[in-house]
């Protein structure tokens, strides 16, 4: 190798060099970019929850003490708020979901029971006793929870911590066992949410719904496995050594649960009902149209001894045609809709079998009701409704609330001004539109938004 070629080799080497040490130079400045842009993010969401509970705190406090259903509800919509503003805050730092499941639910509820209580009033009703009680631990545990973050921003303040570190679980295990991260601070205060006291009221959060169990199946007897696979290869017309047990389990509705080729089957241990039944199938035509399908899907439950029920709701995708039925009942000597009796019956458009039987809505919640007669007409109801909309039809129906109790309501179909159907629910005891659904109808179905 001559002297020029050593020469034009170590100098392309120390190139490649200064371009590598460029390039790894910049490299680092946008990391270290990325990641102070990203520390200022976790800083501002860690303020902003800090600000969110101390504001929610506050609210809190004064709650109990208004006069007025106007200051209730103001109140209330603030808090709820509040606890919206803390919950998307809470999201973006870098907390684990075991640590922090409890505040995060803590900050569910309290919106929720904001809005109850917003409804309470709007109603006339005044705050009870049980009310105050629920309010003043709220705001003990807000007290609680604000400690944790006000100490969380000190020691990161102090220590000279960075709160993006904190996410990084896989890169520096001894590192990360030895820092004071912001979960240190969360574990003392879940420990506090983990021994709060139930809140039973009306809302999707509340404490009550963790311990429903299937009202129609309340008096059932239990069954054993090879009991539960009679029944599923009868409902298959199959044999029943046909059928795989692939598992026995389930929380609020525990079930056999089995499968035989493209179908899975689900028998519930007590009582022996179908709860669930699907059947995997590709359609490529449709040869029968809603109405047929339709016909099909009664025969199914009155197979199974599901009447009375009433078709709502129908939806066509993929060639299949999905029902929605509801139970039926008496209030006084009216007929009632009963909507939380959900019955779900999917029907393939191309050989008309079914393939999906959905019972979990019915097994649930269908039991006896006692239904007074309304305590206002359906005309007296009627002043609820939008001046905007004209009913055209009504019909009483009861409709689950968020917290999943009853409500009775009278069931209005009205047109808007340009002629789009809407649903209005007009409670018949308090005369409070309770829901208002827009209908969308076409070639596919009959569907409620």
């Amino acid at each position: 190798m001559n002297r020029r070629t050593k020469i034009r080799i170590l100098t392309f080497a120390v190139a490649g060099a200064l371009t590598l040490t460029g390039l790894f130079t910049d490299l680092n400045t946008r990391l270290g970019s990325t990641e102070t842009d990203l520390e200022i993010a976790y800083r501002r969401a860690l303020g902003d929850l800090t600000e969110y509970v101390s504001d929610m705190r506050s609210t809190l406090q004064k709650a109990p003490y208004v006069g007025t259903g106007l200051t209730q509800t103001s109140l209330s919509a603030k808090l709820l708020e509040e606890s919206g503003g803390a919950k998307a805050a809470m999201a973006v730092l870098p907390l684990s979901q075991q640590r922090t499941e409890k505040i995060s639910r803590f900050l569910s509820q309290t919106g929720d029971y904001a809005l109850t209580l917003s409804r309470q009033a709007a109603a006339g009703g005044a705050l009870t006793d049980a009310d105050n009680e629920n309010l003043q631990a709220l705001g003990s545990y807000a007290e609680k929870l604000l400690t944790a973050l006000e100490n969380a921003q000190a020691r990161l303040g102090t220590e000279d911590q960075r709160i993006h570190l904190s996410g990084s679980r896989f890169s520096n295990l001894q590192e990360l066992d030895d820092l004071v991260t912001l979960d240190d601070d969360f574990d003392e205060a879940a420990k506090e949410f983990a021994e709060a006291p139930s809140l039973l009221y009306d809302g999707p959060f509340s404490d009550h719904l963790n311990h429903r169990e299937p009202l129609f199946l309340q008096d059932a007897e239990p069954i054993d496995a090879a009991q539960a696979a009679n029944i599923a290869a009868d409902f298959l017309e199959c044999a029943p050594e046909t059928l795989t047990l692939l598992l026995e389990g389930g929380d609020e509705l525990p079930v056999y649960s089995f499968q035989a080729g493209d179908v899975h089957i689900n028998i519930t241990r007590s009582g022996g009902e179908i709860a669930y039944f699907k059947r995997e199938l590709a359609s490529a035509a449709r040869n029968l149209d809603s109405e047929d399908a339709l016909t099909q899907a009664a025969r199914l439950l009155d197979r199974l001894g599901k009447a009375p029920y009433q078709e709502t709701y129908y939806a066509i995708a993929d060639n299949q045609c999905t029902f929605n039925f509801a139970g039926t009942d008496q209030a006084g000597e009216q007929p009632v809709l009963c909507y939380p009796d959900l019955l779900k019956v999917t029907v393939d458009l191309e050989q008309g079998i079914i393939t999906e039987y959905d019972a979990v809505g019915y097994l649930m919640n269908r039991h006896f009701r006692d239904l007074p007669a309304p305590a206002r007409s359906a005309e007296e109801a009627a002043a609820a409704i939008s001046p905007l909309l004209t009913p055209e039809s009504v019909r009483l129906a009861l409709i689950p609330s968020p917290g999943e109790t009853e409500l009775l309501c009278w069931e209005y179909r009205c047109k808007s001004p340009g002629g789009e159907p809407f649903l209005t629910y007009i409670n018949t005891e308090t005369g409070l539109e309770e829901q208002l659904y827009r209908l969308i109808i076409d070639e596919n179905g009959a569907l409620a938004d």
